[in-house]
């Protein structure tokens, strides 16, 4: 019996990793990184590939390049939602983590502005929050404040979905202030990363300017930029906003079955941390205002790539898929001028890249996807954008 039952727990992990090996393996990439091939080609032999991601089932979503704001590449593969709705250039996508550089920004502008600073308290703009410690809204920014991440607790999720509430800010608030929860250590003297952060980062914004959050970005971001198609959008908020919204999900046993929901949850009233929606199209003209300074000082939000410290002045680094990555504000900067965002959330998989001294960029959205296949997918569009030799090319 005992080898019978080890034989069938052979065979399950067996099926399982040759399961997860057809999950991540890709299609042959045609070579692009080569002298003779003109740019053309290269996004011709790019299409082709893409053509091959879609009918493998290994990828649904947006892809994106851009040369200097200018759209040079663009594709729209697969289902908006299980009913296999199309997605368009005009579909918004939840930006999961990516969002998190946008509410950075927005603590950033209102500092240029006098009125907050970096260096409060996060008592000083929520009271509630004074028995905390010592945090300051840059220890929220670098994720080094020491708070716990709420989208980890799993007791608490199983109590709003149970409950049939939503977690709101104040319901957070109120999670903080569990003596259970208290920081895991000093504010400033590790980085653990934490969504509660930057949900709270958000409050601070709405608290500080009388604006709800999604108000806020929305008049002194989004419509001044003219990104029509970006907002923030969850339980409460703008639920219904946008007709062409991506909504995730995935199969229904992992790898196999039918299509099944992996949307937002009982966890998800807050913003912030996630939940700001936009296109790709909107993610350009985003890089394009950093760039040129629209709306903050370009000397002003250099400070968004800096490597984060901690008190003692270390650098903080993260290891992620074998690579070492130094975060800055909302983004990884070891790399600079080029800069990385990634964004993961229920069947949302994303990733946004910057070349800050070529103007080039990528954007890759998925609502239908795995994160690890997302990021070998988004390293092999770098290969294609680095190769690009100049900016006037040709969309396929």
């Amino acid at each position: 019996m005992a080898l019978v039952l080890a034989g069938l727990v052979c065979l399950l992990i067996g099926g399982f990793l040759y399961l997860e090996y057809r999950a991540l393996s890709l299609p042959e990439l045609p070579p692009v990184v080569d002298a003779r091939v003109s740019d053309t080609e290269r996004l011709q032999r790019l299409d082709e590939w893409v053509d091959q991601l879609a009918e493998a089932g290994k990828f649904n979503g947006a892809i994106l390049i851009a040369s200097n704001g200018r759209v040079v590449f663009e594709r729209y593969v697969g289902a908006a939602d299980v009913t296999g709705r199309p997605i368009t250039a005009e579909t918004v996508f939840n930006l999961a983590s990516v969002s998190k550089q946008f509410t950075a920004f927005a603590v950033l502008l209102l500092a240029h502005e006098g009125r907050l600073s970096p260096d409060d308290l996060l008592g000083k703009h929520i009271p509630e929050l004074a028995g905390v410690g010592r945090i300051t809204l840059n220890h929220l920014l670098t994720h080094t404040s020491g708070l716990p991440d709420y989208a980890l607790d799993k007791d608490l999720a199983e109590r709003m979905e149970s409950g049939g509430s939503v977690l709101t800010p104040t319901a957070l608030i109120g999670w903080l202030q569990q003596p259970e929860q208290a920081p895991v250590f000093s504010p400033g003297a590790h980085e653990n990363y934490s969504n509660t952060n930057y949900v709270l980062l958000a409050e601070v914004i709405a608290r500080v300017t009388g604006q709800s959050f999604a108000d806020f970005m929305q008049t002194r971001l989004f419509d001044p930029l003219g990104m029509e198609r970006t907002g923030v959008v969850n339980q409460v908020v703008n639920s219904y906003r946008f007709e062409d919204r991506a909504y995730g999900f995935r199969k229904q046993y992992f790898y196999l079955g039918k299509n099944t929901p992996y949307d937002l949850n009982a966890m998800d009233g807050t913003a912030g941390d996630g939940n700001i929606y936009a296109t790709a199209r909107d993610l350009v003209t985003w890089d394009a205002s950093l760039r040129a300074g629209t709306l903050l000082p370009v000397e002003v939000y250099r400070q968004a790539y800096q490597p984060v410290r901690l008190s003692n002045g270390d650098v903080v680094t993260e290891s992620v898929l074998g690579s070492t990555l130094l975060p800055g504000l909302g983004w990884n900067v070891q790399d600079f001028p080029v800069v990385t965002s990634y964004g993961r959330w229920q069947g949302f998989s994303n990733f946004f890249w910057r070349d800050l001294e070529t103007g080039r960029v990528l954007v890759l959205l998925t609502n239908s996807g795995f994160f690890l296949r997302t990021a070998l997918i988004g390293e092999r569009l770098v290969e294609i954008v680095e190769s690009l030799e100049g900016t006037e090319v040709i969309t396929p």
